[in-house]
């Protein structure tokens, strides 16, 4: 164990540490859906508010969680991961509370998209501290298990968020993060240390860090709104061509920076390049899957909330299988073929729902829950296999601003998944029946594509002398 690492779990072990990173994880993770099962009743509840105006409430997270995690990233590794991530979680409960008290739709809206960017502070700092604070060793099976439970925390969140608001109303799904919240913003006080800083150095330039983060916010908005407002609409393209302006002018700025807010150096890393792609790709069918998924079982099925929620868990369970098993017996010689496999069994699981097998008339036993399940295998063997990719990539000092860079790519991905499945979904008019076989075809013919690339994911020997 490095000295660093040491001095990281001087206060407990690693233990607490992975439960409580995994734990605050797990809640960033489970408000990207929660809020979806609560959309109708947070309708009712300002039904003066037009609705085009309030699904922010449920894409407004997504957006600033995608736009933070690169710069929060960079900025754990400079002031020190375990501070940043007790500011994070600590953010992270008080906008919590904002939500759950907010008396109109513009204070929830605005209370959701600051605890995004908690959010997004959160998860860099919580895998960097995590990562920092083990053995090389054993930071595969760190790594299944945080992606294990991540995955479940997005997959429970409809689950939980039905059980919630059937009994207690929506403002039960923002209330019930307070108490655990308060819990492990404790713990961690008490048991991560403040750490020294992974890098040496002046702060992150900050203009950049503003620039960086608003171009990929207008990026992720536009390609996940754009359906809703056309493509063609000065909004959408003033988004799309505005964000994509101030990202180079953001990785410009980086290139010249004392101190960038973005490392650009990691991207001439191949194999931190290719890995980052790969997550992009299979992240765009993960984010297709999941937002299909519910669609398809209430509207075709007439599945109600709750029993399409616990069918949804189907796949959750089985990525959490395949991740702990990657976290036994994955590493950075293996971990790219592992995630190749997890790829093509996504892509078979996909492939299955593309045809006839799945139709109108309900087949959950033999058709949806085998294939979810298929589904659900590769899903956790291809992103915790990523992860293990993606950390042997990086060297230690840079832990946090590689992951939240790996991170953003991904939900950039996702972004593109939700507005290639919208396009679907409206070229197909009232025939959703189609639009959910060609989704699933065009998401097995993505996944097919990404498994050579997976292929390609082995660390050289000088993988971790990247420039600091």
């Amino acid at each position: 164990m490095s000295h660093r690492a040491s001095d990281e779990v001087a206060h407990g072990g690693t233990g607490p540490v992975l439960l409580i990173v995994c734990a605050a994880s797990f809640l960033t993770f489970l408000d990207v859906s929660v809020v979806n099962i609560a959309f109708p009743s947070i309708s009712e509840s300002f039904s003066a508010t037009p609705e085009s105006m309030l699904t922010w409430v449920v894409s407004g997270y997504s957006v600033t969680f995608a736009a933070g995690l690169a710069p929060a990233g960079r900025l754990a590794d400079v002031i020190g991961r375990g501070r940043l991530f007790l500011l994070g979680l600590a953010a992270f409960v008080l906008t919590s509370l904002a939500c759950a008290v907010a008396p109109t739709a513009e204070l929830l809206i605005g209370a959701r998209l600051l605890q995004g960017i908690a959010a997004a502070v959160v998860v860099p700092a919580s895998i960097g501290l995590l990562l920092g604070a083990i053995e090389p060793a054993k930071r595969a099976g760190a790594i299944g298990t945080w992606t294990a439970t991540n995955g479940l925390g997005a997959v429970l969140g409809p689950v939980l968020g039905g059980l919630l608001v059937d009994q207690f109303g929506w403002r039960a799904i923002f209330a019930i993060n307070i108490p655990v919240g308060i819990a492990l913003v404790a713990a961690a006080f008490r048991l991560i240390p403040q750490d020294r800083p992974a890098v040496r150095g002046p702060l992150p330039d900050a203009v950049g860090a503003l620039c960086f983060a608003t171009a990929t916010g207008a990026i992720v908005a536009a390609v996940t709104r754009g359906q809703d407002w056309g493509w063609s609409s000065p909004l959408t393209t003033s988004l799309l061509l505005g964000g994509l302006a101030l990202l180079l002018y953001s990785l410009l700025r980086a290139r010249t920076h004392r101190s960038p807010a973005v490392d650009l150096q990691l991207w001439r890393v191949g194999l931190f390049a290719r890995t980052s792609l790969a997550s992009a790709i299979i992240g765009l069918a993960l984010f297709a899957h999941m937002l299909m998924g519910p669609i398809f079982l209430a509207t075709i099925w007439h599945y109600s909330v709750i029993k399409a929620s616990f069918v949804l868990t189907i796949a959750a369970v089985a990525a959490m299988i395949t991740s702990v098993i990657v976290g036994k017996i994955g590493t950075p010689d293996n971990a790219g073929r592992l995630s190749a496999v997890g790829a093509l069994l996504f892509a078979g699981g996909a492939a299955v729902l593309g045809t006839n097998a799945l139709t109108e008339t309900e087949r959950l036993w033999t058709v949806w829950a085998p294939a979810a399940a298929v589904i659900g295998f590769g899903i956790g063997l291809a992103f915790a296999s990523l992860g293990i990719c993606a950390s042997a990539a990086i060297p230690e000092e840079k832990f946090a601003a590689g992951l939240g860079m790996n991170f953003t790519v991904r939900q950039v991905g996702g972004g593109l998944g939700i507005a290639i499945l919208a396009a679907i979904v409206s070229a197909n008019g009232v025939h959703l029946m189609d639009a959910v076989h060609e989704l699933y075809r065009v998401e097995a013919v993505v996944l097919l594509l990404a498994a050579p690339l997976c292929l390609t994911l082995k660390p050289a020997k000088a993988i971790q002398q990247v420039p600091a």
